[in-house]
């Protein structure tokens, strides 16, 4: 392997998140954007070829991603060190994706005061953008949101298949609960 496209893997695999073709040049510095994306294809043969764990996925606008292949993340992801949000984070930003655009004052009704420490978390991984409204922020998703959770960018997409997982969640659950009172 020729050290640019070590370089692109390197960087695909400590972002930890979809990288640009700009973003990848910039890193690596490989001189024009065709060449970038002839090494980030021979990457992409290779680990398809591999049948291997990692994959990496093209996404929309140019974007790629070096990730765990998902038919294994069910099996293997409770040795992943804690998640990048904690529980009560992961439900403000499941209210705000279901409800945006939404002011964060009605999130901090309905999720309580202690919502004002998550979304400011949430805006800080880039999960969420507040624009000042008044004296409060209205609050939707980002881009890297979609990204990081495998969703659609354009919002009506993006909240059914967020309210499809969510049902399929408390599917599961009630059939656990259900199994668990027959044992």
């Amino acid at each position: 392997m020729d050290k640019e496209t070590r370089l692109v893997e390197a960087a695909l695999y400590i972002s930890g998140r979809p990288l640009t073709i700009h973003d990848i040049q910039k890193v690596t510095q490989i001189p024009t954007l065709k060449k970038v994306r002839d090494v980030v294809q021979r990457l992409i043969e290779d680990y398809s070829g591999r049948s291997g764990a990692l994959e990496i996925v093209r996404l929309p606008r140019q974007r790629f991603v070096l990730q765990l292949d998902p038919q294994l993340s069910e099996q293997v992801g409770e040795l992943a060190p804690q998640g990048l949000l904690a529980l009560g984070e992961l439900k403000t930003l499941i209210y705000i994706a279901l409800s945006q655009p939404i002011l964060q004052s009605n999130v901090v009704l309905y999720r309580g005061s202690h919502s004002y420490k998550h979304i400011k978390n949430l805006e800080a991984h880039g999960f969420i953008e507040a624009i000042p409204f008044g004296r409060t922020k209205e609050l939707s998703t980002t881009e890297m949101f979609a990204d990081y959770f495998g969703f659609d960018y354009d919002i009506d997409k993006l909240k059914g298949q967020l309210k499809r997982m969510v049902r399929q969640i408390r599917i599961e659950q009630s059939e656990l609960a259900a199994a668990s009172k027959n044992l």
